[in-house]
């Protein structure tokens, strides 16, 4: 696992590209975000975990939006982990969660399977 800074991690799961995102998400880190989802190129299916992200805009939304249009292009996937954060019904709010949700099924395997982020911690 690699922490590429204070709210993004970037793993392997799987042969998935895991994408950790904790924290707000919205204009003043968009860049941050952007970069990030970047990074993770368009070789291979991408699972972006949210789980412990708190809060999500419209910009950040866009990101992840422009992140599963060049996965599809290339012939990925992009897969959003949302527990039982909020970020929940922001998906189902903008219908996203149809293309970017996984199967109650898989959420429960992943959640029960997918290595948990151990972030440094802040002095």
């Amino acid at each position: 696992m690699e922490i590429e800074d204070e709210g993004i991690a970037t793993s392997t799961f799987e042969g998935f590209c895991v994408v950790t995102l904790r924290g707000e998400w919205d204009v003043a880190t968009r860049e941050r975000l952007r970069n990030a989802l970047l990074s993770v190129g368009s070789e291979r299916d991408v699972l972006v975990d949210l789980r412990q992200a708190s809060f999500f805009d419209s910009t950040a939304l866009a990101e992840l939006i422009a992140l599963y249009k060049r996965l599809n292009a290339a012939g990925r996937r992009l897969e959003a982990l949302v527990g039982d954060s909020n970020m929940r019904r922001l998906l189902q709010l903008t219908s996203l969660d149809a293309l970017l949700g996984v199967s109650p099924e898989r959420a429960r395997y992943l959640a029960a399977q997918l290595p948990e982020t151990v972030w440094p911690s802040s002095s």
